[in-house]
Parts: C-alpha cells; structure tokens; sequence
C-alpha cells in the first residue's frame, strides 16, 4: 500500500474547520445574544448574518475533510483485512460528516431566508429562526458532534490495536464528551449536583477538546510509521517472548 497524507491533512482541516465555525459564531462578542432567543437571534442575522454563513461554510468544509479521513484510515487498513467494527465506525464518521453538511447548508441558506420571512412577519421569521436553530444546531450538528466523536473513539482503538499507543492520550477527550452527554441524559441527578460545571465541561469538549483530538490524530497520520503500522496487522508474539 502506497502511503498517502491526504487522511491526516484532511483530519487537520476539520480540526480547523470547527474551530472556524466557533470562532465565527463568537467573534461579535455579546452582540451574538442568546442563540435560543429568536429576537436576539434576528437581529445578530441582521447586522452579522455573513459571519452565521461563513460558520455554515466551515461545517461543510469539515464535513468533507472528515469523509476523506475516516476513509482514508479504511484503507490503510485494507491491505491487512477490515474488521467489521471498523467498517461500522467509518460508516458512523461519514454520517456524521453529512450531518455537519445539511447544517452547514441550513445556516448559509438562513442569512436570507429567514430575514425574508420575517419582513413578511415577525412572529413567522422568530419561527423560522427557531426551525434553523433546532433542527440544524441542536439536531443535525449536535449528532454530528456526536458521531464525529464515536468515530474518534473508534480510530484510536484500531490504532491501539495497530500497536500506535501514544495518540491514545487524546482519546479521553471525545470518550469524556460521549460520557458527558451519556451522564446528562440517563442520570439527571448528577447534573442536579454538578450544575453548569457539567455544562461548561460539555462544551469545552466540543470547542477545544474535540478539534484538538482531530489535529494530533490528524498528525499522528502524516507520520510514515504510524502508517506503516496501521496497514500492517502485528504478528502473534514467538512462543516464551516476554518483551
């Protein structure tokens, strides 16, 4: 198998794409209001809608970069034979990927929809605003958030099998994201004592712990060793070998 880098430069470009699509959101400060108020949220579209598109931009972009890396990773495993978990984590990163898309396209096309809906009512473009918010940031970019982390998990544990350990450090960070929304959703009394620690440890997970997952994972795969090991199965350990 002929090594390639683009895997590991497309990990790196959805570590900055999500980093953008932060970035942008919060550049305006308090000017950004509540993003579940739909009258703030209108008149931050009004005055910024631009910078909403730009993060839309980068879903998309990342979308993408996240396609050619989990596929990529599948096919340094193909010379050695791939695994059906393997196989099923891929499938999980790619829709993933598609969910950062049609949330992405979901907020470029808002910056003119949604405006031209509430200049024929107000209450109908709050509504429409609402739509955009729940179902494109709450919905599809919190599965891909979700799925893009499942897969991370996944990779690092095919690498660990490959014999590449040291980026399994990172792995604790989407591991600790999928704990998080695990903790939120079956066991309420937990969040009850921890109060917003717990939210504000969410989201750091998500705006920093995740794109700095994907960029040290993205640079563990420019190394010609870790892919040499990860096309490679390890052979059974000789007989009495206590190495």
């Amino acid at each position: 198998m002929t090594p390639t880098r683009a895997p590991g430069i497309a990990l790196v470009c959805a570590a900055v794409a999500l980093v953008a699509v932060a970035a942008l959101e919060l550049a305006v400060g308090s000017a950004r209001g509540d993003g579940d108020n739909p009258a703030e949220s209108l008149d931050y579209l009004a005055s910024y809608g631009q910078l909403y598109a730009l993060s839309g931009l980068a879903l998309v972009a990342g979308g993408m970069a996240v396609i050619v890396a989990a596929l990529g990773v599948r096919r340094f495993a193909r010379t050695a034979g791939v695994s059906l978990a393997l196989e099923s984590i891929t499938v999980v990163a790619v829709l993933a990927a598609g969910f950062f898309a049609v949330a992405g396209v979901m907020r470029m096309q808002a910056v003119g929809t949604v405006p031209h809906i509430q200049g024929l009512d107000q209450q109908w473009g709050e509504s429409a605003y609402l739509v955009v918010q729940i179902a494109g940031t709450q919905g599809l970019l919190s599965a891909g958030l979700i799925g893009l982390a499942a897969w991370l998990v996944g990779f690092v544990l095919f690498a660990w099998r490959r014999r590449v350990r040291w980026p399994g450090v990172v792995g604790v960070i989407p591991a600790l994201l999928l704990l998080l929304l695990l903790t939120d959703l079956a066991i309420p009394f937990v969040v009850e004592i921890v109060g917003d620690g717990l939210f504000l440890a969410y989201i750091a997970s998500i705006v920093i712990g995740l794109p700095l997952c994907c960029f040290i994972l993205g640079v563990a795969l420019l190394l010609p060793a870790t892919q040499s090991r990860l096309s490679t199965v390890p052979g059974p350990r000789p007989v009495g070998f206590r190495g």
